[in-house]
């Protein structure tokens, strides 16, 4: 079995005590709670220490106009600076219709006319507005427009090309309903011609009903699938599983220990996410790394998530968490933690795209999520969105080249979306 990243972390990077302990981690966890220049701001990292190595626009660009448009569960965003170039960006992706809203309704009038480069500050500005409901659609509406000033990674430190894993392998969608003696064998035989297709280098598997109480889709369907998978696929290709918030802890380590003695990398989102105690207690029980992070968008939750080492991994989806700049945030307290970052992107829409430039920027960075799933809705939606269409090539997933995110919005997509602009 493969040596996990955070048995790797601990004795190749962090040394131990004398009692064995990780070094790193110790050091790591106060570094996590204040910004690297030793400030600290009202529910925040420090703004002016976020971004000095990067820089998105030069100032004096204001925000002329927000403009979305939206089709089915997937909108587009067009930031438009005053001195007329365009930028594109996309909120989060299902219930698009109720960010659309949010989004004219509690960003722009907040964002109209100030200076584009202080888009920390900005969004920070949104945020502390709405104290009653800061959260869920207030962030997935934060993910704004980038100029088109060249490349988006060309802002960034580095451009490595990010392996690929996938998940949802089943083309044709995978159902959670399925009862265990089919889904193994839909599951276990899948992933052979995508994996010949795009070299794909690892596997996600659900083990759960999502948010399920500990309730499985059908009795004894994960038991079955963990070493099915495995068994289908062969030693080499990596495993991951993902419970989607399903189980208490005893129920999640019971799964993982079957994971681990089945050769899984990682566990995801093992516990409901908000109960950081449980997810903390399942990691301190499992060898293998656990990950977690995608619901979470406050950077409050996040500090204490990272210092207390809930998960070994941190999976900000970019969408959700308000957008580039402030993925970026928790990837360097990620940095700082000497945890890695593999951010969450489960379709092919612009999070992928957002996903690939940002990891290309890290240097402590995990896989890009790069869903396979042909025939399902939002990625029919996706590729008739933007070209080039994005693929995979030799277990990589192959970076767009160009201004911008490197992708062309399609103009017959735009046209036959809903559209609407602030200020009207």
């Amino acid at each position: 079995m493969a040596t996990s990243r955070r048995s790797f972390l601990r004795h190749a990077v962090a040394g131990s005590d004398a009692d064995g302990r990780a070094i790193l981690l110790t050091r790591a966890a106060g570094a996590a709670q204040a910004p690297p220049d030793g400030t600290r701001t009202y529910g925040h990292l420090g703004r002016t220490a976020d971004y000095k190595d990067w820089a998105i626009v030069p100032r004096g660009l204001t925000i002329a106009s927000v403009e979305t448009f939206q089709r089915g569960s997937l909108a587009l965003v067009r930031v438009t600076a005053s001195d007329g170039r365009s930028g594109w960006g996309q909120v989060a992706p299902y219930d698009a219709d109720i960010t659309v809203d949010v989004l004219h309704r509690l960003v722009a009038p907040r964002v109209l006319k100030r200076d584009i480069s202080e888009i920390d500050a900005i969004n920070d500005d949104v945020i502390d507005a709405q104290l009653k409901y800061p959260w869920s659609f207030l962030c997935r509406a934060l993910r704004r427009g980038h100029g088109a000033l060249g490349p988006v990674r060309a802002t960034l430190p580095t451009s490595p090309s990010p392996r690929c894993w996938a998940e949802r392998c089943v083309p044709g969608g995978l159902r959670f309903e399925h009862a265990p003696r089919h889904q193994p064998h839909r599951r276990g035989r899948a992933p052979r011609p995508a994996a010949r297709r795009g070299g794909l280098q690892g596997i996600q598997d659900p083990v759960r009903d999502p948010g399920g109480r500990n309730r499985d889709a059908a009795p004894g369907r994960s038991e079955a699938i963990i070493p099915t998978v495995r068994k289908a696929v062969g030693p080499d290709m990596v495993l991951f599983a993902d419970a989607n918030s399903c189980y208490t802890p005893d129920k999640a380590i019971v799964l993982g220990r079957m994971m681990e003695d089945a050769g899984y990398a990682a566990f995801e989102e093992p516990c409901p996410y908000w109960e950081l105690e449980w997810t903390q207690e399942v990691t301190r029980a499992l060898t293998m790394d656990v990950q977690g992070g995608e619901q979470d968008n406050d950077m409050a939750q996040w500090r204490r998530m990272i210092a207390m080492r809930a998960v070994d991994i941190v999976q900000p989806d970019i969408c959700y968490t308000g957008g580039l700049t402030r993925a970026w945030r928790v990837a360097k307290m990620a940095e700082a933690a000497g945890l890695v970052t593999k951010p969450h992107a489960a379709n092919v829409s612009f999070v992928t795209v957002f996903t690939m430039h940002l990891l290309a920027a890290l240097p402590r960075a995990g896989e890009v999520e790069f869903s396979i799933e042909e025939d399902a809705g939002i990625t029919r939606e996706a590729r008739a969105m933007f070209d080039p269409v994005l693929e995979m090539k030799d277990g990589k997933a192959v970076m767009p080249d160009g201004p911008g995110w490197g992708v062309h919005v399609k103009p017959a997509w735009l046209s036959s979306a809903a559209h609407r602009r602030s200020p009207a």
